[in-house]
């Protein structure tokens, strides 16, 4: 493309630190390689009720792929893990660049100098996530702990922390590091304690399919490992068909024998958390023997637990 390349986003600091880490990426190739950076408010960001109703993570993604489709932008950036796994991407769209991962793990940020709660006790702490996963991993953790839910933007998640509406949060240490929010991490929690989320760390840029050819640059800045690995969790997300209720963490990374992919399943109370793992050089293989043990041991279930609860 002769002109800049339109990169989609949304608007909230987040996201536009985001839009810029891979703006200056792709311009750090030379001229003529620049992006523009155009910021939309998706679904998710206008409407700060159960995001579940809204269609779960993937309320952040398909206004923007809407865009693309319409014409509006060349390029949308997206967190990958916000890019539902039981919803296939449109035919006409692709993700053609993976940018290096970022820190995959959780972090949990207390408020007013208060103490982690202990692990095996949960007592008397309120926590505030929105993810179903952390809900799950949470309440596995902390027996007894009063789990809220949390939308919004991370300065209102910060406000509401310091106005002593919940104890503490969880959130991405990744999103903490791009807004320079690091430091208030109470507890980094390392994978064996909270397996991340599918895809958590990882940016991608999502083209129109026939314009893969007019924009070939992008694929000097993916990253082979960031795209392998993610290949590895997003295959176990397919076949687990998750939905937006589902607490469902995967995590893949390199061996000196290849690679190995975690996966994990739980109930929503905690209760029961299922683990499965696997080790090989073939991502995909992994990604299906993680999804079928865990399916052998009852995944399924604990998946569609919450839709029968709501009737569904």
């Amino acid at each position: 493309m002769n002109r800049p390349l339109l990169l989609g986003t949304r608007p909230s600091k987040m996201a536009m630190v985001m839009a810029q880490q891979a703006k200056a990426l792709v311009e750090s190739l030379g001229a003529p390689h620049t992006l523009e950076i155009r910021p939309f408010a998706s679904e998710g960001d206008k409407n700060q009720g159960d995001l579940k109703k809204l269609g779960g993570k993937g309320a952040f993604v398909k206004d923007l792929e809407q865009r693309l489709l319409n014409g509006e932008i060349d390029c949308a950036i997206h967190c990958l893990k916000d890019i539902p796994g039981d919803i296939p991407m449109h035919p006409d769209l692709a993700i053609m660049c993976f940018l290096e991962r970022d820190d995959p793990r959780d972090a949990l940020i207390m408020g007013n100098g208060k103490s982690a709660p202990k692990k095996g006790d949960g007592q008397g702490f309120t926590l505030a996530t929105s993810s179903p996963r952390r809900l799950a991993l949470l309440k596995h953790l902390y027996p007894g702990v009063n789990i809220i839910p949390l939308r919004g933007n991370v300065d209102t998640r910060m406000r509401k922390l310091m106005d002593g509406e919940f104890d503490g949060m969880v959130l991405s240490y990744a999103g903490l590091e791009r807004l320079n929010l690091q430091q208030h991490a109470t507890h980094i929690y390392e994978p064996e304690e909270m397996l991340p989320a599918v895809g958590q760390g990882t940016l991608v840029l999502q083209v129109r399919r026939e314009d893969i050819p007019k924009c070939p640059y992008l694929r000097e800045i993916n990253s082979l490992h960031t795209e392998t690995v993610a290949a590895a969790e997003r295959e176990m997300l397919r076949l687990l068909d998750g939905n937006c209720h589902s607490a469902i963490a995967g995590y893949a990374e390199k061996t000196m024998q290849g690679f190995k992919l975690r996966g994990l399943v739980a109930a929503l109370d905690g209760g029961v958390v299922l683990h499965a793992e696997s080790e090989g050089n073939d991502t995909l293989t992994l990604g299906r023997q993680v999804a079928e043990n865990l399916i052998a041991q009852g995944a399924k279930e604990l998946i569609d637990a919450p839709l029968k609860a709501c009737g569904s």
